[in-house]
């Protein structure tokens, strides 16, 4: 999706960028996918019929949906070691071995990254 089209998509909404980890498909390692949306738990959703599970490891927020478009184009072209998921979904081409580098070059401010919090829908 190009920059424009998404941020005739917010309707208002505050933008989201999130780092999650994906767990629970039987003999595959976890890995970690970033994205942007709207709404996380409907982005989320049909991964529970693509076999995932998924704890959100950090976000970041803001009502400049452009602002929240090109850290997701930065992230994904910092050079993150790629993982490529076993089972198919969309944005799997957004996935990563490793979240250490991933949460360091997230923005200081703005940022939240979430702890303890299980999400399994």
């Amino acid at each position: 999706m190009h920059r424009q089209q998404w941020m005739t998509q917010q309707h208002g909404r505050k933008a989201v960028l999130y780092v999650v980890k994906l767990y629970g498909n039987e003999g595959e390692p976890a890995f970690y996918k970033i994205g942007i949306t709207f709404n996380l738990t409907q982005r989320f959703r049909t991964l529970r019929f693509a076999g995932y599970k998924w704890r959100t490891v950090a976000r970041f927020s803001s009502w400049d949906a452009g602002k929240v478009f090109d850290l997701e184009q930065r992230l994904h072209g910092a050079g993150f070691v790629p993982y490529a998921p076993l089972l198919d979904f969309s944005g799997r081409t957004e996935c990563y071995a490793a979240v250490e580098g991933i949460l360091e070059a997230l923005p200081k401010v703005g940022t939240f990254v979430l702890r303890n919090q299980v999400t399994e829908i």
